[in-house]
């Protein structure tokens, strides 16, 4: 099982979160597979085996400066059906309080981003404003204590919405 496999079954906003974080890293390496391999390292086959995959439908799909590959697009779709699910019909309380806490940040994040994208849909907000987190914090940078905080509820948002695809869509 890889590395994707196994964070795609026990939290699905993580296995996005690595599927658009190895995007990145194919890119910052030119497509090229010999450096994929090299930053694989030994023992890791299956792992190399779906990132070449992951290389060559990037490249398929002309995502060459941006953009996400389409079962990561599928993905995101799901889990804004799975956001409308939760919030609706099933209407599952701890995610609907986690959400409401969360939605004050995230319109807050709309608000700053130009008004780009101010119909944008709170799971694709969400997944934004982790990533951007994430790579923050990879690169060591100095993030704002109320960028922090936010950040908190947007957590607990996102995991809401995990155990959420496990109890839909695992039946657990």
């Amino acid at each position: 099982m890889t590395t994707a496999d196994q964070k795609r079954e026990q939290h699905i906003v993580e296995y996005l979160l690595y599927v658009w974080q190895m995007e990145d890293l194919v890119r910052a390496l030119g497509f090229d597979a010999g450096a994929i391999r090299g930053v694989m390292g030994e023992g890791a086959e299956a792992d190399l085996v779906w990132m070449l995959q992951l290389a060559r439908d990037m490249d398929r799909q002309k995502l060459h400066e941006s953009g996400h590959v389409d079962h990561a697009m599928e993905t995101m779709t799901e889990l804004a059906l799975l956001h409308d699910l939760l919030m609706g019909p099933i209407e599952d309380k701890p995610y609907v309080r986690a959400y409401e806490a969360a939605r004050p940040h995230l319109d807050e994040m709309l608000q700053r981003s130009n008004g780009q994208k101010e119909m944008e849909h709170p799971v694709v907000s969400m997944m934004t404003g982790l990533y951007g987190w994430l790579v923050l914090r990879l690169k060591r940078e100095r993030i704002a204590t109320e960028t922090e905080s936010s950040m908190v509820a947007i957590r607990e948002m996102a995991n809401a919405l995990a155990r959420g695809h496990v109890k839909v869509y695992q039946g657990r």
